[in-house]
């Protein structure tokens, strides 16, 4: 029976890609989905994820015994689809790969990015979250008062160090502390009484020293699932210019702000990714013509640029502030808590 099978030894915002394709590979073509070799992963996902040291061993095998095709990002590009079912409809329609008795797809690359892989969402989220920590912060808001949860990601680690930050098309770059710091100073001026701030981060000693002020818990080492849970399930994500972050926004449904210099501008509208030409002709061309075509400029959207400064869109804090009100125990029926008899008028001050 063919099998699709990952071999990657990246951080998990990249190896998801590889992993998603082949999962979606293994739905459209019929085929059976072999897991990420995590034994071979530096990273030491494999405790993470609870498999083998020598898992690796198992995909050497199967190499060995069936012939491998690679599909690179180059042959998916080659089929004009940006969604990976679709292109690989297409080219197994032209390789017959799901008519063979046996063979092995090899997955790799992130061309598409995000959107090529929607369809693993689901799969993903079912996977990768339901970590968050058992134990709860001690300095927690009550929870009847209402409470606004923030999840920031400072990516350290190797990252280069640079006073403006990431420009457009830069990667592997940290953010501004001065960044962070304006735009949780402009949360808490608006919402300080229910504001509960997350920090996540691949090195949470420095993370909370850098932002001591807004260390909620003391520093403890948590596992990449844990952090990642936390980061999907707040309120509002704080983003750090990193594929971990674009992961956690990916499997999030919250708002979640960038970094604005790192933007690329085009048309009146801003994209992480508008900088590549072939982007202009496939995905962020399209979402372009179509927010031109809606009139999306003067609409909310989940990611939010946020500049230098830290000043946030009015719309936003409203919708913060009506979240808040959303999240407190006390008018959750499930949880005991009580509603008016007559619908409020929402009043947002």
């Amino acid at each position: 029976m063919p099998r699709p099978i990952v071999w990657r030894g990246a951080g998990l915002g990249n190896e998801i890609f590889p992993w998603a394709k082949a999962y979606i590979a293994s739905r459209e073509l019929g085929f059976r989905l072999v897991r990420p070799a995590w034994g071979l992963n530096r990273r030491n996902y494999r405790q993470e994820f609870g498999t083998s040291r020598l898992d690796f061993l198992q995909h050497a095998a199967l190499r060995l015994a069936m012939p491998v095709v690679t599909v690179t990002d180059e042959l998916v590009e080659s089929t004009g689809e940006t969604d990976y079912g679709a292109a690989m409809r297409v080219l197994d329609a032209e390789h017959g790969w799901s008519r063979r008795h046996s063979i092995i797809l090899l997955h790799q690359g992130m061309a598409g990015g995000h959107l090529a892989i929607e369809r693993a969402r689901g799969y993903l989220r079912n996977t990768l979250l339901g970590r968050l920590p058992e134990r709860g912060c001690p300095d927690d808001h009550g929870p009847d008062r209402g409470q606004l949860r923030v999840a920031v990601h400072i990516r350290l680690g190797d990252f280069s160090q640079d006073s403006t930050g990431p420009q457009p098309g830069v990667f592997n770059t940290r953010l501004p502390l001065s960044w962070y710091s304006s735009v949780l100073a402009a949360l808490r001026e608006r919402h300080a009484d229910s504001l509960h701030i997350d920090l996540v981060s691949d090195d949470p000693v420095q993370a909370t020293r850098m932002l001591s002020e807004w260390r909620m818990c003391d520093a403890r080492s948590r596992s990449i699932l844990e952090d990642l849970s936390i980061m999907a399930t707040a309120d509002l994500l704080i983003c750090s210019v990193s594929t971990f972050s674009m992961l956690a926004a990916f499997l999030s449904d919250a708002p979640y702000l960038w970094y604005r210099p790192h933007l690329h501008e085009h048309g009146g509208f801003l994209s992480i990714w508008g900088y590549k030409p072939q982007q202009m002709t496939g995905g962020t061309g399209d979402s372009l013509r179509k927010e031109q075509r809606i009139g999306g400029a003067s609409l909310p959207t989940r990611g939010v640029a946020v500049d230098a400064d830290g000043e946030l869109p009015s719309w936003l804090t409203d919708f913060l502030t009506m979240k808040a009100a959303l999240n407190r125990r006390s008018g959750d029926l499930v949880r005991c808590g009580v509603v008016p008899h007559h619908s409020p008028v929402p009043i947002i001050d």
